[in-house]
């Protein structure tokens, strides 16, 4: 079965399917693919297109908000202007009036809205009670209260979905006396997701064996089959199941609709319980589990946001190593092993796992400057001149202002991005800075970018071998090199720095 969105606005329906790689426009504008006529909507409110998979990524459909004025929200956090976020299974996107739910996975790159076919249970014409949420609270008794504090206590503990729905459900079960019992997850009343579940809720064949009627009454609020109704009233499930005793209540927080609580006793089970107070004790419990369902999406609402935005960043920096290294073919791979080398040294240094992740990230973008340094000078298969060499002592002012004045991701790298070419005593560039004036980063890439550079070809020189490279290093402790972590550099294993070495090109001959 294919993915489908459920779009429901009052008692409307919309049914869309999306078709890679076709684009999907939702607006109010006719020339939209589907049209909403509500005012609060956009004339061109979102794009929903298909993202084809790269590498090991799987391809994905995308929502992208148009610039709408009353917003867009997906699992509750609204979308800034033009902004898009991956569809996942059992998203809910908002275009208010509007709500449409993401409600199964896809083999063939298909979302439909169609409502998923099925037969249409009798109407109950049984005694049933809408209870209010002030009647429902008014009807706790004291010892139901007690149950409730420890079943906030363990909802609170609670950290996944899956792990929330248990905690209620147990919740109910300890504290109501209800045989069957059940956290049902979605929109669309036909046909739930069973989160969680106690007795007799799954068949045999793993069907679901509840009264669907049940939730389609309880959509807005809580409602109650009184026991003692005559069999010829009760709809098909209620028939078949011989369900005397149930309660229905529905769990959402704010515009958000995640399901139902559900119990039910049956023949057979256990003395009917006081359903007023038994409905009080379930709606409080809704109240906390959709709080708690709230505060699980916006957090990974939140982790899927800043993972996109990482995902997006590393691609930005990939494209500038990449532009550097087109512009410098023979020291192509130098900003990756160069990476790889502050790494290994901020660990050796037992640094906290922040300063390791700046190691990294500034070792890839130390050389961003020398995209602003003319290719005849980087490619020169001679020694600079003092003009030239003055041009290539630019690139780490080049490179701070390009990412000072534009990726603000990497403010903290910026003072050992400028320094790496800063040394010890006193006599590097572009400031003359000296000792613990330089930036423990700076002093980082100052070694790594040396040893890299030792250790691979240029068109004027051979590479040196790892035991000259170090011999060269410990020579200059305390002059170009921090004295400290110069020796924790040289104290790394040969047999690790070895797989790093970059494969050399052949000089050219002089």
């Amino acid at each position: 079965m294919p993915w489908r969105l459920i779009g429901t606005s009052n008692d409307s329906e919309l049914n869309v399917a999306l078709l890679s790689p076709k684009v999907v426009t939702i607006g109010r504008d006719e020339g939209c693919t589907h049209v909403l006529v509500q005012k609060q909507v956009s004339r061109r409110h979102v794009e929903i297109h298909w993202a084809p998979g790269i590498g090991h990524q799987e391809g994905h459909w995308r929502i992208r908000d148009c610039g709408s004025t009353a917003g867009t929200f997906v699992n509750g956090m609204k979308l800034t202007a033009h902004q898009e976020v991956r569809l996942n299974h059992r998203d809910v996107f908002e275009i208010r009036p509007w709500k449409f739910q993401v409600v199964g996975p896809s083999s063939d790159n298909t979302i439909g809205l169609v409502p998923q076919t099925l037969a249409a249970e009798s109407e109950i014409e049984g005694e049933y009670e809408a209870l209010s949420d002030a009647q429902s609270t008014a009807n706790l008794a004291q010892g139901l209260l007690v149950k409730l504090v420890e079943a906030s206590q363990t909802l609170h503990k609670a950290t996944d979905e899956e792990s929330v729905g248990v905690a209620a459900v147990e919740s109910l079960s300890v504290a109501t006396g209800f045989a069957n019992l059940a956290f049902l997850k979605g929109a669309d009343w036909r046909s739930p997701e069973v989160v969680a579940h106690r007795g007799a809720i799954l068949g045999s064949q793993g069907e679901l064996e509840i009264s669907r009627s049940l939730l389609k009454r309880s959509m807005n609020g809580i409602y109650i089959l009184k026991g003692g109704v005559s069999s010829g009233t009760l709809g098909a499930s209620l028939e078949s199941l011989d369900i005397r005793q149930a309660i229905c209540v529905p769990v959402d927080a704010g515009t958000m609709f995640y399901g139902w609580l559900y119990l039910d006793n049956r023949t057979g089970s256990a003395t009917e319980s006081p359903a007023k107070e038994v409905a009080g004790f379930a709606k409080a419990v809704a109240s906390m589990l959709g709080l708690a369902l709230s505060n699980i999406q916006r957090s990974q609402m939140q982790q899927r946001v800043d993972l996109e935005n990482k995902l997006k960043f590393d691609g930005l920096m990939r494209a500038l190593i990449e532009a550097i290294d087109a512009k410098d073919p023979y020291t192509r791979g130098h900003s990756d092993r160069v990476s790889k080398f502050a790494m290994l040294l901020a660990q050796a240094a037992k640094l906290s796992d922040e300063e390791i992740k700046q190691a990294e990230v500034g070792g890839l973008l130390h050389d961003i400057g020398k995209i602003g340094i003319p290719e005849k000078i980087l490619c020169k298969p001679t020694h600079l001149d003092p003009e030239e060499f003055a041009q290539i002592q630019q690139h780490p002012r080049i490179g701070h202002k390009i990412l000072k004045d534009n990726i603000p991701q990497v403010r903290d790298l910026l003072p050992g991005m400028f320094e790496h070419h800063e040394r010890w005593d006193g006599s590097g560039y572009p400031d003359n800075l000296k000792g613990e004036q330089i930036s423990q980063l700076g002093r980082i890439l100052c070694i790594a970018d040396c040893f890299d550079a030792m250790t691979s070809a240029r068109f004027y020189r051979p590479a040196r071998s790892i035991s000259e490279a170090r011999a060269e290093i410990k020579r200059c402790l305390g002059t170009q090199f921090d004295p400290k972590l110069g020796e924790i550099f040289l104290s790394i294993p040969e047999s690790e720095l070895l797989p790093l070495i970059g494969t050399a090109p052949q000089p050219v001959a002089q």
